[in-house]
């Protein structure tokens, strides 16, 4: 059993038996007593001590010794197994590098002929670069040939061709007919049945293998082990396994996936999801935004509990918990609806459920969050988020909801709804995506010229302002970053070339780019591409049905005129045979339109196949626009609009 210790960030004691330092503490919501209309503030200085008092009493100097233990090497999550193509590699990025993903299926167990066998995904990860001439091996194929049931992954540039696990060049097309001559002309030094020996030591025409495993749907690469030396390291508890979610391994959970890469910074993303005060205002016109009431904090009877892990093998993981009961919704429903009647809003809060709200930080890139009957109790729903730090001012967004629901809803049914609502602070986020780093990058330049590259980059206490109640762990997590972030990989370098790039430049980049869904999620999903492309082929079969009834339609009253007045004449009738080929298509087209007059045309059918074919192509159209650009400015300020719902303007 690995050893841990709980911590917090107020004091600090050594027991005099292990001489191990245990940071011990909560942190404590002052109460007072909740304002009321009549003395809503009108200005900063006089709110002041209110909202002071209401804050989180966390200690103002970082505790950055706490986190020196803490190691960015650690597994990193990249995009859920089923999105990764069999037998097609693929790029994945992390830390600004650019690896190779590669999934084959093994086939394992069973007798030899095949019967009781069973098959099983095999990944494979390399740096993504060919060591001959340095291209993209994400460009190359998977070989239908191998050794040991295993495949390679070949460059499609010049045909070197390398072993996934062990990264070894195992073929380089050009020299294969000098070896065999060789081998021809000494026999004695040929192995038998070609097999392959793996040299002790990497040589310079092999790539650069990487530790990948699929864990609970997830696919997650350690870049700084090879497969075989993760292995190692996590047998002796110098590297710990990839981070889980314990319901996902309970029976009756089922999980509906999401994916999308965003244009912010991965620090921000993940300070963004641990912030429930956000909900009711960015998601005020989403449903699901009333949800983070529940794990919000009023600062007078439900204080926010933060507790932390710090484990052997440089791990750290953060828990706040908070009674499960609405807060500024409660509140701000009495102040609306009941003037004056102050003991009813007491009296509310006695009656709600008595769960509690729960959110998990695995550092450093899984969050899972749910309510349960207690701190330990599992949570029949639960959402979980799996941030890839793809790099500097970017991140990988992956989400699961986790239930015991009898049934899994589509997923792209998810993704309708969960696009727009990514898209309600999206864009919000970039005013503190660039105020973060550029605060960052201009602390490495002091450092840079102080020459002490130790001290912690306090970016977060020196930008944010914290006076909520419920943000104790939000503070904690900003200590957190602005303790380790200077180690994590090619963290300042990024920062310094983002700043060099993107600092001076204006604000905002255009919505059109911050929010473009195509680029950004339906590229990489493979449901979300498929009924894109369903929609087109619904579409395109609907507008030819159309556009076939109404063609036929014409014909046939064209036709009813004619015989109405004269015998409607073929103008194609002549001594010519090509013109009497286009004779018989036409006399085929009215007697079609005639046997199709006493089916459809003639009738009611006619008018519902119609409107069929109408409404398919308005459906398949309205969903294919969700999987593109969709909330402009016009949707941000109507949404904006919905926020007195929740928060009353007074």
């Amino acid at each position: 059993m690995k050893a841990l210790f709980i911590a917090t960030s107020v004091f600090a004691t050594s027991c005099p038996s292990t001489g191990v330092l245990a940071f011990t503490s909560t942190y404590k919501i002052a109460k007072h007593a909740p304002f009321h209309s009549s003395s809503l503030p009108r200005s900063m200085s006089v709110m002041d001590d209110d909202i002071l008092a209401a804050a989180p009493t966390v200690n103002q100097e970082y505790q950055s010794s706490s986190f020196d233990s803490f190691k960015y090497s650690q597994w990193y999550p990249v995009i859920w197994s089923k999105d990764v193509p069999i037998n097609q590699p693929i790029r994945v990025t992390l830390f600004d590098v650019h690896y190779v993903l590669a999934k084959t299926i093994q086939n394992v167990g069973g007798s030899e002929n095949g019967k009781g066998a069973s098959d099983e995904n095999i990944f494979y990860a390399m740096v993504d670069r060919c060591p001959h001439k340095k291209v993209a091996l994400s460009e190359g194929r998977i070989t239908d040939c191998g050794s040991d049931n295993k495949k390679y992954i070949q460059c499609s540039y010049h045909g070197w061709s390398f072993d996934g696990e062990s990264g070894q060049c195992v073929e380089i097309p050009q020299t294969v007919i000098a070896k065999n001559k060789n081998k021809q002309s000494n026999p004695s030094t040929e192995s038998s049945n070609q097999v392959i020996t793996r040299p002790s030591k990497s040589r310079r025409e092999d790539a650069i293998p990487v530790a990948v495993q699929a864990v609970q749907g997830m696919v997650w690469i350690q870049p700084s082990y090879t497969p075989l030396e993760a292995l190692v390291a996590m047998e002796k508890g110098t590297l710990l396994p990839p981070p889980r979610i314990p319901e996902i391994d309970m029976e009756g959970y089922k999980m509906t996936l999401a994916i999308r890469d965003f244009p912010i910074d991965w620090t921000i993303l993940i300070e963004n999801i641990m912030d429930p005060d956000h909900g009711l205002f960015a998601h005020s016109s989403s449903n699901a935004g009333k949800g983070f009431d529940l794990y919000g904090s009023d600062g007078v009877d439900n204080p926010v509990h933060v507790k932390e892990e710090f484990t052997a093998g440089g791990g750290w993981k953060i828990t706040s918990s908070v009674n499960a009961v609405q807060k500024l919704l409660k509140y701000n429903e009495n102040i609306r609806s009941v003037i004056n009647k102050k003991d009813e809003l007491c009296d509310k809060g006695d009656a709600e459920s008595k769960r509690i709200a729960t959110s998990t930080f695995v550092a450093p890139s899984l969050i899972y969050q749910g309510r349960r009957d207690n701190f330990t109790a599992p949570s029949p729903f639960l959402t979980g988020f799996w941030i890839c730090p793809t790099g500097t001012g970017k991140s990988r967004f992956m989400s699961a909801v986790i239930s015991k629901a009898p049934f899994s809803v589509p997923r792209w049914i998810i993704h309708l709804y969960l696009n727009t609502f990514l898209d309600q602070d999206t864009y919000l986020l970039l005013g503190q995506h660039k105020a973060v780093l550029t605060k960052e990058a201009e602390g490495y330049l002091e450092m840079n010229e102080d020459g002490n590259d130790k001290r912690p980059n306090n970016v977060r206490k020196s930008t944010y302002v914290y006076r909520s109640p419920t943000e104790s762990l939000p503070v904690k997590l900003g200590q957190y970053f602005d303790a380790t972030l200077a180690r994590a990989p090619n963290r300042k370098r990024g920062v310094l070339n983002w700043y060099n790039r993107f600092a001076m430049q204006g604000p905002w980049s255009p919505r059109e780019v911050v929010l473009d869904r195509y680029e950004q999620h339906t590229k990489i999903c493979p449901d979300s591409m498929d009924v894109v492309k369903r929609c087109d082929k619904i579409m395109k079969k609907s507008k030819l049905v159309g556009l076939a009834l109404l063609f036929l339609k014409i014909i046939y009253k064209s036709r009813e005129a004619a015989s109405q007045g004269a015998t409607m004449k073929n103008p194609f009738i002549s001594g010519s045979s090509a013109l009497g080929v286009l004779g018989q298509s036409f006399s085929f087209i009215c007697n079609l339109a005639n046997r199709m007059n006493s089916i459809l045309l003639g009738n009611k059918i006619f008018y519902s196949v119609l409107a069929i074919a109408f409404a398919s192509f308005s459906i398949a159209s309205r969903i294919k626009r969700e999987f593109f650009f969709v909330f402009d400015e016009e949707k941000h300020r109507k949404a904006v609009k919905s926020i007195a719902n929740n928060w009353a303007d007074l």
